[in-house]
């Protein structure tokens, strides 16, 4: 073989190895040499690609065959138009293609006067920008992309402009100091340059006027057009932070109780924190719990009135007997406390007995003899604990455990008590190191056509298994997270561990993540959801959450408005547990839901109860009316899902078609055995 030959096979083992498609054309336009990749991108035009070809005669066919929907309409001015770009020396423009793809040219002319073309398709990079773009532009949060290497906010959207009252244009190149103090400049600069989607930080914000307003900024390094830039997220807490602090102040100036006039439960917790820094062995703090028997009898035949008068004559008895150095506390309703420093617990318990005398007499109110009682529990730092919850929780415990022997009695904390506390004390202390150490785990289940067998939906659920204790319930640690105030960080976990792994499924898969109440009450779902699709790349179409009746119940107009901009977005809303709360019917009709789920008591009944089996005919129907998709939960056999399919049921899940699992267990190619004659 020559030198020559072995030149020319080197270079096309060269170019078949490269990822673009490549094409060699010489001076006259004719195709010399081209890769696989090149011919895959035009494989319409695939047949015409031959060694002396011309590219613009392959060009005109193509045309006339339709796979330039560009030129259509313009043959002959897309023609020419594409023809001098291919004379410039250096030409760089995009393509559409009839497929749906696009893909980036990039042509250079060599010393011989002939050209050497590069193809990359890059149609999923515009519609993830087109999807950041409809997201940015259309968010609720004032959002802005920033250009560190300038110092310029290259756009904003129409949120952001409203808020500092520029317009679109004048956004666009302003520098980002002035939206910003003297004093706050360089660390806000510095931020800008940074990751830092939390945002936990206020910041004084100017406005083009001159006026201030408060917002919480966080920030999500990007880029865009491949240049490095900051996408900014920023939320007016201007009123929310008035509010606090008028709330502050009024809490700093209430520190009793209206109606009795005696401490209240803020100035309770301030006061047993303070004095119980000081216990110990030689001085004890004593906790009493007290709950008066039977006042709400007494409140509700009487009313409140009645019930207000009777709280302030109680709480004059046992102001009266309360010793120095002790704080009587209203804490509740019905409920007061009363902490004694330096004394014994002997001390403690004959004040307490005192009391349930005093208050089991007679009360005089308006001319009616009114009877209640008054139990009351005890804990004693530091010997059962010296952490103010935790006392206040033990003194809880024998208060109950007063009331369930005998009420009008006192009892005090007893360790046995508190097995049950403490072993939840240590459930939330494992949770919190589970979720800060990453250990919970996303599991998917399938949601499957009951057609075809085709899995449509994957539902997210979180998984965690303790070191000792094996699987934990979700219904005992999601409750806990709520409790513990750690649903907001959890819940971002599972929104972005899910979307990020369901970029790898196919596109028709869908996503369905199980959102909380809570994360609606504290305000944040929007924002994260919003996040989660950003940062991978999945389009909000692809992504429905699953919301219970307990979301909807919330008063106010904050879960109205949040669903309404998460469909705006293009995001599915799943009704869970569909038909076993107490408004699920109104709720469907006054929400614009996608999906409703029945809930799996109803599919568990199918054979024995005829009530199940008409309940989940008339969602079915109630479905196919309102153009909502139906889910049946729960399915586990065969006959269950036939008579789902029979009566028209489009989706079901259940451990019939697959238990939860890690994504990797999921198998999106095959079908379900036997459904697709199931008809």
């Amino acid at each position: 073989m020559s030198a020559a030959s072995r030149a020319e096979r080197l270079l096309r083992d060269a170019i078949e190895a490269m990822p673009q498609g490549i094409v060699i054309l010489d001076e006259e336009d004719r195709y010399i040499l081209w890769n696989r990749r090149y011919a895959e991108i035009y494989c319409r035009s695939a047949d015409l690609l031959q060694p002396g070809a011309k590219l613009g005669d392959t060009l005109r066919i193509g045309v006339s065959r339709g796979d330039y929907p560009e030129a259509i309409g313009q043959e002959e001015e897309w023609l020419a138009r594409r023809i001098e770009m291919l004379r410039q020396s250096d030409c760089r423009h995009e393509q559409c293609l009839s497929n749906g793809r696009c893909i980036l040219i990039e042509e250079r002319k060599t010393e011989s006067g002939g050209t050497i073309g590069i193809r990359v398709d890059i149609t999923d990079i515009r519609r993830r920008e087109e999807a950041f773009r409809l997201l940015f532009e259309q968010n609720p949060l004032a959002m802005l992309v920033y250009d560190a290497a300038t110092g310029l906010i290259r756009s904003a959207n129409e949120a952001a402009c409203r808020l500092f009252r520029y317009s679109a244009d004048e956004m666009a190149g302003l520098d980002a100091e002035c939206l910003f103090s003297r004093a706050d400049r360089d660390s806000a600069m510095a931020l800008l340059a940074s990751d830092c989607p939390e945002g936990d930080s206020c910041w004084p914000l100017r406005r083009r006027d001159g006026t201030n307003v408060e917002a919480m900024v966080s920030t999500r390094l990007s880029h865009m057009e491949d240049e490095p830039v900051t996408i900014v997220s920023i939320v007016d807490v201007t009123e929310r932070r008035r509010i606090e602090q008028r709330m502050a102040h009024m809490a700093h100036m209430a520190r009793h109780d209206e109606l009795t006039g005696l401490a209240n439960r803020p100035h309770c917790r301030e006061y047993l924190s303070a004095v119980l820094e000081e216990a110990s062995s030689a001085n004890t703090v004593t906790l009493a719990l007290v709950d008066l028997d039977h006042f709400k009898a007494v409140n509700d035949t009487y009313g409140h009135h009645f019930g207000d008068m009777l709280l302030t004559d109680a709480a004059r008895r046992m102001r009266e007997l309360i010793p120095p150095g002790a704080l009587l506390c209203r804490i509740g309703g019905d409920e007061f406390a009363i902490i004694f420093r330096r004394a014994s617990q002997t001390q403690a318990e004959l004040v307490a007995k005192s009391i349930i005398t005093a208050l089991s007499e007679p009360f005089f109110i308006h001319g009616n003899m009114l009877h209640i009682g008054a139990t009351i529990g005890f804990s004693v730092a530091p010997y059962d604990s010296s952490d103010p919850q935790t006392l206040m929780r033990y003194a809880d415990l024998a208060l109950y455990a007063a009331k369930a022997e005998r009420r009008g009695t006192c009892r005090s904390f007893e360790l046995r008590m508190g097995e049950a506390a403490q072993a939840k004390s240590r459930l939330e202390k494992d949770l919190r190191k589970a979720v800060q150490d990453g250990d919970l785990e996303v599991h998917y289940q399938p949601l499957v056509n009951l057609e075809t067998g085709q899995i449509e939906c994957c539902e997210a659920l979180l998984r965690w298994h303790h070191a000792e204790r094996g699987h934990v319930s979700p219904e005992v640690f999601i409750p806990l997270a709520e409790e513990l105030g750690l649903i907001d960080q959890v819940g971002r976990f599972v929104l972005n561990s899910a979307c990020r792994e369901a970029m790898s499924w196919p596109q028709h898969v869908r996503l369905s993540v199980n959102v909380s109440p809570l994360q609606f009450r504290n305000g944040n779902l929007l924002s994260t959801v919003i996040n989660a699709l950003s940062s991978s790349g999945l389009v909000a179409e692809r992504l429905e959450l699953e919301i219970t009746e307990a979301v909807l119940m919330e008063r106010g107009p904050r879960p109205a408005a949040i669903i309404r901009n998460l469909r705006a977005f293009g995001i599915g809303i799943s009704l869970d547990d569909f038909g076993t709360g107490y408004s699920s019917l109104s709720y469907l009709l006054n929400y614009p839901f996608t999906k409703i789920k029945i809930d799996k008591s109803f599919i568990l009944n199918l054979q024995r109860e005829a009530n199940s089996r008409a309940v989940i005919r008339a969602v079915i129907g109630l479905g196919r009316s309102l153009g909502v998709t139906v889910v049946a939960e729960g399915i586990e056999r065969e006959m269950e899902r036939e008579y789902l399919r029979s009566e028209g049921c489009t989706q079901g899940q259940g451990f019939l078609f697959g238990k939860p699992g890690p994504a990797a267990m999921v198998d999106f190619q095959s079908l379900l055995p036997r459904a697709c004659n199931a008809a």
